[in-house]
């Protein structure tokens, strides 16, 4: 999904009338990289059926020279800039109590190569809800912090760009702790018949996707903290459906609660998270569809075990993108991957924003990457 298709999908007929609507995802995207994280909130929608942009309240306040920069981007192509300002009205809540509505999280945003747009209408259901996606930018370069003490006494913080470990390093390391890694067989048993029992499998699904789900099984009872996960996921009201291309999870209930929540996953669809040198010749900067499915996982986990939390953050809010939700999936992600990283040396990224390349790989725990020394197709 790119810029340019999520402002068309939230204007809606309205941005046609936009001229020069792909400079402005452009220059949207430019503005979203050069500012921090805490303050780069953006939603594209129509307010009195015309196009406008949304912003983090108190913007204006407190980063005037941001705001002025994203307004004069707003005045030039015509749109109306507004600060968020929600407030829970208990007139609109009663209003809407019986409307349905539904949250798409996408795992990736700023999509590329095989990679295509979902739209709401593809992911609706027979009873018709309402979706709302967003459209976030690629992360920024990491960086290491390292204090030091001068000759003088003083302390001095040094910043530098910390590169992705090379394929050989990933690969010495991942030799190192390979031996040590054993399957639970018990959870790897329990592990497929939960993901069987919640694969809602249609007739047009690819023949594999039966035994990908069991390597799958297989690969998260290596590693205790995805056993954890998905046996707190047991009895919840979750459902994985096939979706080529595709890794999305979306949340349907209303402001009262989640009623359930259905991710859709491609077994054959890794992601590269990093776009740093040297990237596309090592694992460390990307993820396979197992490691994908269980980031989806940790959305389903804070919507449907932490509901009232997501839904006070304006989780099932259709017109602004939770930022906190988002901001809370990527910290236990972070987690997550560290740990299994600790485990067998697969040096799996680790980011701050929902962004990357999703990539097709040849199986279910193969990361999709176009060069690596080594011949093991698990990396």
């Amino acid at each position: 999904m790119n810029g340019l298709s999520t402002l068309a999908q939230a204007f809606g007929g309205e941005a046609s009338r936009i001229e020069g609507i792909d400079q402005l995802a452009g220059d949207l995207n430019r503005w979203y990289l050069q500012q921090p994280p805490d303050r780069n909130f953006l939603h594209p929608c129509l307010i009195g059926g015309k196009p406008a942009l949304v912003c983090q309240a108190g913007l204006s306040r407190d980063a005037s020279a941001a705001y002025a920069e994203l307004a004069a981007i707003a005045r030039r192509y015509g749109i109306h800039l507004k600060e968020d300002s929600r407030q829970r009205d208990d007139s609109t809540i009663l209003h809407n109590r019986r409307r349905e509505v539904s949250l798409v999280l996408s795992f990736c945003i700023g999509l590329m190569g095989s990679s295509r747009i979902v739209t709401a209408s593809d992911l609706q259901p027979s009873n018709a809800v309402q979706a709302v996606s967003t459209q976030l930018a690629e992360p920024a370069n990491t960086m290491q912090a390292k204090l030091s003490v001068d000759q003088y006494g003083a302390a001095t913080i040094r910043l530098r760009l910390r590169k992705p470990p090379s394929a050989a390093e990933v690969m010495a390391a991942y030799s190192q702790k390979q031996t040590t890694l054993s399957s639970n067989p018990q959870a790897k048993t329990e592990i497929a018949n939960f993901l069987s029992a919640i694969y809602q499998a249609e007739s047009s699904d690819p023949d594999n996707i039966g035994a990908d789900l069991a390597i799958m099984a297989e690969y998260f009872s290596l590693y205790p903290q995805a056993v954890s996960l998905l046996n707190e996921l047991r009895g919840q009201k979750l459902t994985l459906k096939y979706q080529q291309n595709t890794w999305q999870t979306q949340a349907f209930g209303n402001e009262f609660g989640v009623d359930s929540v259905t991710i859709y996953f491609d077994t054959r669809l890794g992601a590269q998270l990093l776009n740093d040198p040297g990237c596309d010749s090592t694992p460390a900067c990307s993820i396979s569809p197992a490691d994908a499915l269980l980031h989806e996982l940790l959305h389903a986990k804070l919507m449907l075990l932490d509901s009232q939390h997501f839904i006070d953050g304006g989780g099932m809010t259709q017109t602004l993108y939770p930022f906190e939700h988002e901001r809370e999936v990527i910290h236990h992600e972070n987690r997550l991957y560290q740990d299994m990283n600790q485990l067998d040396g697969r040096a799996r990224p680790l980011r701050h924003r929902h962004s990357g390349e999703l990539l097709q790989v040849s199986c279910p725990a193969c990361n999709p990457i176009k060069q690596v020394a080594s011949g093991d197709p698990s990396l």
